[in-house]
């Protein structure tokens, strides 16, 4: 398995394996059609151009040629101009009825389909790799106010299992304003949620504008690494910024919402206000417990005992400063270094992002800070809070009017203390993932440590039958949304610069082949449903314009004249050389863009 990831792991490796399999599979579901109609074969080959091996069996040639940018298979008579002596008219492919000719156009495609089919099949029955549903709870968002809690795991909604993180973001989203039953487990005990999410307006991957429900819940979550405030419970413990937390007695520590649900339980107590009123009344005494941390690549064990009297006075302090921080829920107490600054981005004076650079250090932003609240949203404990303000900051800004935009931060530094900041930070241009031109705010941050996704866990078919309708009902999925896009390419939805060419596919393979043989598979699969689909456009030249012609022919009773069939053909090559320049014109502009 590693020889193999080795190997995939180049993109031009990983590249040709692919697009030769997929159109390998394509050409050979045409040649396996004609032949089963008697339909003489001279020429198999995959790729173009000069010729790198061939053999040939029979009366075909099969060929490998040097550039896998494709395939086709020549049947005898399929050239209009060709003179076909009478004898040999059976083997030819003009000659052959329409609806012979109807399904070896349409068995290129379907092999692809029957491809994906086979390879998502392989898939889940080796286990397909998916996100539980463990949520992280947004502040302020609809899922709090709900009852639910960052670390709990929703088993099912209006009484449907709900299996992974795919299938809850699917529910809610399409549940906008409906009111929905959830079963939840939460710190190892099951209760009942009922939720209504909001109705929001967001951008689909493929950038049409849809509406959808959102809860305010993601699977990203803060990493153990804690930012400590003075004169709090933690550093009263001992506890320090910068430390990361491993342990809590014998129960390992990956998240900080495990800590913080430890805690809770341990401590009943929702609050460092709660835990003092527990501590002078001695309803903690009986508590010790023991943190095990990572400090300066060292471990280290500190002992937590309720009897010690400095805990004493620190709780007469707290209870006697009453402040209203000291009340807040222990998530909004302890934050994580994953939204420390630890430096900027390191940009060159020639990079497009160098003046947002200047702008943000001129302003007072610097290493070692943690992000306290951002343009008003309150108090920020998930970096997801800033970079969702990031993304709507430009919304309705008009750029030839505002060439930037001020933000008021409020940065917590090591000492404490909390400092406001009014940043003017330049505005730029950019390139979306739909390779529109967008206008961006910068935010070159690096930040001490990252946020961490819940680990992936393994779901695999009960046997064939139950792989074959799990992988049906992928495939279907596939060739839905390659439908949408498509549709959407010929209304203008999304621009023909979002088209993809052969540089676009081997980063793409190449990508996925550095997530492992799954995912690899995984892509191999969509991109043979992809290129099926493209083949079924009634473009002259494809598959599809070969379909319907065939439809046109059968309507008419007899085949069109030959004059209008050459002139089909030459204006299908037109279209397809044009769609080959529009695609490597912008493979090109993205590699200059992003290289």
């Amino acid at each position: 398995m590693e020889i193999l990831h080795s190997i995939l792991s180049n993109t031009i490796i990983a590249f040709i394996i692919l697009i030769s399999i997929v159109v390998f599979v394509h050409e050979l579901g045409h040649f396996l059609a004609g032949k089963a109609f008697g339909i003489e074969v001279e020429e198999f080959s995959i790729g173009f151009g000069p010729k790198a091996f061939s053999f040939k069996k029979g009366v075909t040639e099969y060929r490998i040629n040097w550039l896998p940018l494709g395939g086709y298979v020549r049947f005898y008579g399929s050239d209009i101009e060709q003179n076909i002596p009478p004898e040999k008219k059976e083997k030819s492919f003009l000659y052959a009825k329409v609806h012979k000719r109807a399904i070896v156009s349409f068995a290129g495609p379907f092999a692809n389909f029957i491809l994906s089919l086979v390879v998502m099949t392989f898939i889940y029955l080796y286990g397909v790799p998916y996100k539980p549903t463990v949520i992280s709870v947004l502040p302020n968002s609809v899922a709090e106010k709900s009852g639910l809690q960052t670390g709990d795991k929703i088993l099912s909604i209006d009484h449907k299992n709900i299996e992974s993180w795919s299938d809850l973001s699917t529910k809610i989203s399409t549940s906008a304003e409906k009111v929905l039953l959830l079963d939840v487990v939460s710190n190892g005990v099951k209760k009942n949620i009922s939720i209504k999410p909001n109705k929001e307006e967001v951008e689909t991957t493929l950038g049409n504008k849809q509406i959808s429900g959102r809860i305010g819940i993601t699977p990203i979550f803060n990493s153990a690494n804690l930012v400590i405030q003075p004169s709090s419970f933690f550093s009263e413990i001992g506890l320090q910024s910068d430390d990361k937390v491993t342990k809590i007695d014998d129960k390992e520590v990956k998240f900080l919402f495990e800590l913080i649900a430890y805690l809770k339980t341990k401590l009943n107590a929702d609050s460092e206000y709660q835990l003092a009123s527990n501590i002078i009344e001695n309803k903690s005494s009986k508590n010790i417990f023991n943190i095990t941390i990572i400090r300066n690549n060292a471990e280290k064990n500190i002992i937590v005992d309720f009897n010690n009297p400095s805990l004493k006075s620190w709780a007469n302090n707290i209870i006697k400063k009453n402040v209203s921080e000291s009340k807040e829920n222990w998530q909004y107490r302890i934050l994580s270094t994953d939204q420390s600054i630890a430096n900027f981005t390191a940009k060159g004076k020639d990079d497009i992002q160098f003046p947002a650079q200047s702008a943000w250090q001129k302003c007072g932003l610097k290493e070692g800070q943690t992000i306290y609240s951002i343009a008003g949203q309150g108090k920020i404990i998930s970096l997801l809070q800033v970079y969702s303000w990031i993304d709507g900051a430009t919304k309705g800004i008009l750029p030839e009017n505002n060439k930037s935009i001020n933000v008021n931060m409020t940065m917590l530094e090591k000492n404490g203390t909390l400092t406001n900041l009014n940043c003017e930070i330049p505005l730029r241009y950019g390139y979306d993932h739909l390779n529109r031109s967008t206008l961006f705010l910068d935010f070159p941050i690096q930040f001490l440590t990252q946020s961490i996704a819940f680990p992936n866990e393994i779901s695999k078919a009960n046997n064939l039958f139950s792989a074959l309708e799990k992988s049906f009902h992928s495939v279907l999925n596939q060739i839905q949304m390659t439908y949408n896009a498509i549709k959407m390419l010929f209304t203008g939805s999304i621009p023909l610069s979002n088209l993809g060419g052969p540089i676009a596919i081997a980063n793409v393979a190449g990508e996925a082949a550095k997530g492992g043989l799954i995912i690899f598979l995984m892509t191999m699969a969509f991109i043979s449903t992809n290129i099926g689909m493209m083949n079924l456009l009634p473009l002259p030249a494809l598959d599809g314009g070969h379909l319907f012609l065939n439809l046109v022919e059968a309507a008419y009773g007899k085949s069109l004249p030959k004059n209008i069939q050459i002139t089909v053909q030459r204006i299908g090559i037109f279209i397809l050389l044009t769609l080959f320049v529009i695609v490597f014109y912008n493979d090109i502009l993205r590699l200059i863009r992003f290289h």
